[in-house]
Formats: C-alpha cells, sequence, structure tokens
C-alpha cells in the first residue's frame, strides 16, 4: 500500500536520535514543563518570525486559547471549507462561526467577509498562503501551513501525526509577538481563568518536546521533498486534473480537482494507493465550498514517499484517464 502518511519511515530514520532524548529526557526525572518545552517553543517563535510561543495538547486547544487569549467575542468568520475543529474551538471559545465561501482553492473569499464580526479565523488550506488583508483582525489556523510566517494577531499550529511537523500524538502551538496573549495561554493551559473562561490540562510532555526538536531539524528538508512531489505532480498529470496544491508554498496536503472522483479513488484503492476526500462535507453549504468538497482529492505527498511510488502514482492516474470515458462514471 502506498499511504499518504509514513510514519514508520520517518522514526526508521530519526530512531537514534529520538531514543537518545528519550533516555536523557527520563533519566533527568524532568518529564514535564522543562528545558525542552521551552527550547521547542522558541524554536516554533522563530518558524514563525515572532517573538512568542506557547505549546499545548493540540491544535483545536491552540486555537480555541489563542481566541480566548486575545479576548475575542460575537462573531468569528471563518472558511466554509474546513476541518470541523475550527468551528468547534470557535465555539468553544463561546462565540459564533461564521461560515464563508471560499474560492477555487479553498481559500477565504475576502470580497465576501462579513462586517459585523469581531474577528476572522484564517485557514491556510493544504499549505496554500495568500496575503492577508492589513484592516482586518485575523487569527491564524494554521495547521496545515506550519513554517509560513505569521500574519495576523496570532496563530494555532497543530502537530497532528498527519500535519507537515508531527508529533507521535497530539500537540499544539500558539504563536504570537505579544507576551501578554503567549502568558494568557499559558495560563489556560494549566487550568487558569482568563477573560472569563477556565482553562485545561493541556500540555506536551518533556520527551515529546525533545522529539520535536528532533523533527525540527528535519522540517526544512521534509518541505523541500514535499515541495518537490508537488512539482512534480503539477508537470506530471497537470494536464489531466486541477492541481489545487502550490508547491512554492508549505506543501502539507497535495491535492487534485477531478469530476471523476468516486470512480479515480475506486482506481487507486484497487492500485494499492491511499487517497482521501478533502473534506467530504462543507461546514456549511455554500457553492463553492459545496463544488470543492464534490471534487477535490487528496494524494500521497509525504516527504517519505519513495520515487518509485510517485511513479506509480502518476502512471495509474494516467491510465485512469486515458481509459475514460467510464460506463456510470459520475
Amino acid at each position: 500500500m502506498i499511504r499518504l502518511h509514513n510514519l514508520d519511515r520517518l522514526y526508521s530514520e530519526l530512531r537514534p536520535s529520538l531514543e537518545r532524548v528519550n533516555r536523557e529526557v527520563l533519566k533527568s526525572s524532568q518529564v514535564m514543563m522543562g528545558d525542552y518545552t521551552q527550547y521547542l517553543e522558541q524554536r516554533i517563535a522563530n518558524v514563525a518570525g515572532v517573538g512568542y510561543a506557547a505549546v499545548v495538547g493540540s491544535g483545536s486547544d491552540a486555537l480555541l486559547y489563542a481566541l480566548v487569549a486575545e479576548d475575542i467575542r460575537g462573531g468569528v468568520a471563518m472558511p466554509a471549507q474546513t476541518y470541523l475543529a475550527t468551528a468547534n474551538s470557535i465555539l468553544r471559545a463561546g462565540c459564533n462561526p461564521i461560515g464563508v465561501d471560499v474560492d477555487d482553492q479553498g481559500l477565504m473569499d475576502w470580497e465576501i467577509l462579513p462586517s459585523e464580526i469581531d474577528c476572522t479565523v484564517w485557514v491556510g488550506l493544504f499549505g496554500n498562503v495568500d496575503e492577508l488583508p492589513k484592516d482586518i483582525t485575523v487569527i491564524e489556523d494554521g495547521a496545515q501551513h506550519f513554517g509560513a510566517p505569521l500574519q495576523g494577531m496570532s496563530a494555532a499550529y497543530s502537530f497532528d501525526p498527519t500535519k507537515g511537523l508531527p508529533n507521535f500524538g497530539n500537540g499544539g502551538a500558539v504563536v504570537s509577538n505579544d507576551m501578554t496573549v503567549i502568558r494568557n495561554v499559558k495560563h489556560l493551559r494549566r487550568h487558569h481563568l482568563i477573560n472569563g473562561h477556565t482553562g485545561g490540562n493541556s500540555m506536551m510532555s518533556e520527551r515529546e518536546c525533545a522529539e520535536m526538536c528532533i523533527k525540527l531539524d528535519h522540517f526544512p528538508f521534509w518541505q523541500e521533498r514535499r515541495q518537490e512531489i508537488a512539482r512534480d505532480y503539477h508537470k506530471s498529470i497537470g494536464d489531466v486534473v486541477d492541481c489545487i496544491t502550490d508547491y512554492e508554498g508549505q506543501v502539507s496536503k497535495f491535492i487534485i480537482r477531478t469530476d471523476y472522483r468516486a470512480d479515480l479513488e475506486r482506481h487507486l484503492r484497487i492500485q494499492g494507493i491511499e487517497t482521501k476526500r478533502a473534506y467530504a462535507e462543507p461546514i456549511v453549504e455554500v457553492p463553492q465550498a459545496r463544488k470543492n468538497c464534490n471534487e477535490f482529492l487528496q494524494l500521497p505527498c509525504d516527504p517519505y514517499t519513495t520515487d518509485e511510488e510517485l511513479l506509480m502514482i502518476v502512471l495509474a492516474i494516467k491510465k485512469f484517464f486515458k481509459e475514460l470515458p467510464l460506463e456510470g462514471a459520475v
């Protein structure tokens, strides 16, 4: 099976370094909130080009705490095409999520942004990043564009195993140039009451932070490989499908658009190639988000995907479209 994610290959390559830092942490007995946590936070802040960062237990908590730390209340605009966690975090912060239609890449359509909102949560879907307007309040849901410099007031990252910088478990972070915001997030992750909201227990262990520091060393090379794979897809299959992911951006997931998605999914599954719909349903029913959700398909673009596997994927897709039209194709 050619998989979307190859954490086993990542572990095999980094195993000596990962085991070394795990032994170091366990021998120290400082298994929570130690030097590695602080070191990871500074490195994440450096990646985002900001002064401060706080790691938390998940990307969902990161977005929740960013909203609470910034004292956002009332209506919060968000793209209609994103994962449900974005809307849930807005609701958990006591705000009202307002779904806004997207463009043909799945990015927020700024032209139709509601006027009476307190904040916009912007999602860099699949790693695609555009320039944010300067005259609106923006918090970035950066789950899929880690590595890009911060444009909004703050950003929330996810280190879910499927993300660009994967933890072997959950994890997340908030970044900002505002020291007070990050101080608030650090209080919220340890049950403090901030801006009328009670925090929770939301931390990453020292072992996880130590491992993530090792992975950060490799992140630039992983990103280069993802961009290389995305570029190859554009060159090899761009004549038969619409390639959505920008290979010059922070490549997170490689997405294509096709009218024959269900048949192509079936064809690739028979060939032993894993795919995924991105996303199956929009958060709210609006035209472009619905069209995207009906036609988008995720292909393998893991940095540990081999050239041989990539060739098999390309040939399988070309074979499928060469044999069109299919009987009963939808």
